[in-house]
């Protein structure tokens, strides 16, 4: 750990020294964002060999989550065990797998992630109802749904045309109530459904503040809206010790804005320290 520390630049040493509070970390492409996280989570475990408390870390696909995980290893190998580094998708499959019970999920439940299973649950739903097959396509606004955390009920008042409305809300519940009968949820519903869990029981956000001390999430640029108000609801108002690193390219470049949407929301919910990363 201590050549690693060695190597830091001084924005970076001052990314990685960074204890309690929240900080914001504006980064391009080559500044060593993820170098940055890594070193960050060792050096907290490694300052801290006589306590309990773990740390949590999030990124968006599992070769990124397994390359953090194989570095803080690394350069921490003694208390690597007191991280948490996957995707926000393990994070919330781990987290429904351990309290799902409390709103109805069932512990061993399957993950449907592919279309074709997806729209299988959802030909026996329309048939379950008795709406028409054509009706097979309203998956993605089921899923635009799922995205924003709307839950069936209520789902209708969305819509402008309150027909359309009204059909996609009983088409929503009756896929959902598919799902549950399969004992599977989709992807979406990681999210949606850990969301859920911790709005309805909030002593289960408790438990994960006292036991995560510190949360990172890299490439927060990509956070959609149901993230981050997952994050939002895990912390509550009292939570302060978030660090986020964001591409300031790719947020520069998004297209439909959902990204610095998120990183406003971000800097008005947290109020963080703010920190740019030069480019090596």
């Amino acid at each position: 750990l201590s050549g690693a520390l060695s190597e830091l630049t001084e924005a970076q040493a001052v990314a990685v020294d960074w204890r309690d509070g929240p900080m914001f970390v504006l980064a391009g492409p080559g500044s060593g964002k993820t170098r940055v996280l890594t070193t960050r989570v060792a050096k907290l475990l490694a300052d801290t060999p006589d306590r309990s408390f773990r740390v949590l870390a999030l990124t968006f696909t599992n070769k990124a989550a397994d390359e953090m995980s194989g570095r803080v290893t690394a350069l921490a190998p003694e208390q690597e065990r007191r991280a948490l580094i996957g995707t926000f998708h393990s994070f919330c499959m781990q987290m429904l797998q351990q309290h799902g019970s409390h709103i109805g999920i069932s512990p061993d439940f399957a993950i449907y992630s592919l279309d074709v299973d997806r729209q299988e649950i959802l030909r026996d739903a329309i048939k379950e109802v008795g709406l028409s097959a054509d009706d097979i396509r309203l998956l993605s606004t089921i899923d635009k749904l799922k995205s924003q955390l709307v839950q069936p009920e209520g789902s209708a008042q969305y819509f402008r045309d309150a027909s359309d409305g009204a059909r996609v809300e009983r088409l929503y519940g009756a896929y959902e109530a598919a799902l549950t009968k399969a004992n599977a949820l989709d992807f979406g519903s990681l999210i949606a459904q850990a969301h859920r869990l911790v709005t309805s029981f909030p002593g289960i956000a408790a438990r994960y503040r006292k036991t995560y001390a510190y949360w990172m999430f890299d490439e927060f640029q990509d956070t959609t809206d149901g993230q981050y108000r997952l994050i939002r609801a895990l912390a509550g108002n009292d939570f302060r010790n978030v660090f986020a690193v964001a591409d300031d390219d790719q947020i520069i470049y998004q297209w439909n804005g959902a990204s610095y949407q998120q990183i406003q929301r971000f800097r008005a919910d947290f109020s963080p320290q703010e920190l740019q990363l030069p480019t090596n």
